[in-house]
């Protein structure tokens, strides 16, 4: 498969009053053509910060580190003019943002808005682009269309802004689509309207798709493949039927059990992963997760893990994978059943 984006060994840090802040440390993966990869993690874990250095967007105090590249189509974007960046952002690569109601300007017409990219990408003059505007609030399945283009963002509830924003990013067809956390403060129901409205759109205009959420429910139906972040580094990453039903980090292990279930018994506690995630001021020197992990070992606290590889692709940086570490002890999620590490039932 053709690969249309490439993150190579991405590092962004946050200059502060209390020091630097390595929000991402050292992150790779790729995006196929016509792939949907969803990045998950808790907040703070450098998922967003992933997302708006894919777009080129991360301001002072941050910076992209040197040494990191994020190629498009053979090019490094960080490399990229002026120029270059404004026909790549909205024209080649569009985002849908976090919240809606902050990311829509309350001040103009959600019409005028979208007509914006196609002027500017497109080359559409004002009726033309309007015209589009138009299509484009039908195709999100926006009703009225005709009447909705001429009204301000205030004036649509949270889901049909979020469609809003998806019509404004999906404008020009770009081919390359991060959506960071589309469902954030929307009930389940409009939460999967927007999700199926995602994954429509990107079977029928081809683009790839970055899924930025920290819920690994929302893109079990969506995702190809996913990766799996913790305090700015990659944990783990796979093929979604390999994440979901054989995951080898305690880490995804843990955010598959915080994952509300049917059958749960009446007034169940749901599953919480207990502490914090560490101070990325003063990343600790082995994994990230250790103190947070029940099989945390010596060498955990001492040493970044190795990337252990399995099938089809499927990775971890997980010591506990490592083939001189027991497995008779260690229990993992799954969908079915409770089985040890190296799959035998218990």
């Amino acid at each position: 498969m053709e690969k249309i984006l490439e993150v190579k060994n991405l590092r962004v840090s946050y200059h502060t009053y209390a020091g630097e802040v390595q929000s991402v440390r050292g992150i790779s993966f790729d995006v196929e053509k016509g792939e949907a990869l969803a990045i998950v993690g808790e907040s703070g874990c450098g998922k967003s910060v992933t997302s708006r250095a894919i777009m080129s967007i991360i301001e002072k105090p941050g910076e992209i580190k040197k040494d990191s590249k994020i190629i498009y189509k053979g090019e490094n974007i960080l490399e990229f003019n002026k120029k270059q960046l404004q026909n790549y952002r909205g024209g080649e690569c569009a985002m849908i943002f976090q919240d809606a109601l902050t990311s829509l300007n309350p001040t103009m017409k959600v019409g005028k808005q979208i007509a914006e990219n196609l002027v500017i990408h497109r080359g559409m003059n004002r009726k033309q682009a309007m015209e589009e505007a138009v299509k484009m609030l039908k195709l999100v399945g926006i009703p009225n269309p005709e009447t909705r283009v001429n009204q301000y963002p205030h004036e649509f509830s949270g889901g049909m802004r979020q469609r809003v924003m998806i019509a404004i990013a999906l404008a020009c067809s770009p081919k390359l689509l991060i959506a960071d956390e589309p469902t954030t403060a929307l009930d389940v129901t409009i939460q999967a309207q927007i999700i199926e409205l995602i994954k429509d759109l990107q079977q029928k205009i081809g683009s790839s798709v970055v899924i930025i959420t920290h819920d690994l429910g929302v893109v079990a139906d969506i995702a190809d493949r996913v990766v799996v972040i913790y305090a700015g580094q990659i944990v783990e990453k796979g093929r979604t039927e390999e994440i979901f039903y054989n995951p080898k980090h305690p880490y995804t292990w843990a955010l598959l059990n915080a994952v509300p279930r049917l059958d749960l018994e009446n007034k169940q506690e749901l599953y919480t992963i207990k502490g914090t995630p560490p101070d990325l001021i003063a990343p600790p020197k082995g994994c990230g997760f250790a103190q947070r992990c029940k099989y945390c070992m010596k060498i955990c606290l001492e040493q970044q893990p190795e990337n252990f590889t399995f099938e089809d692709g499927h990775e971890a940086a997980c010591w506990l994978n490592h083939p001189d570490v027991p497995k008779d002890n260690i229990e993992f999620f799954n969908n079915d059943n409770v089985q040890s590490l190296d799959g035998g039932a218990k």
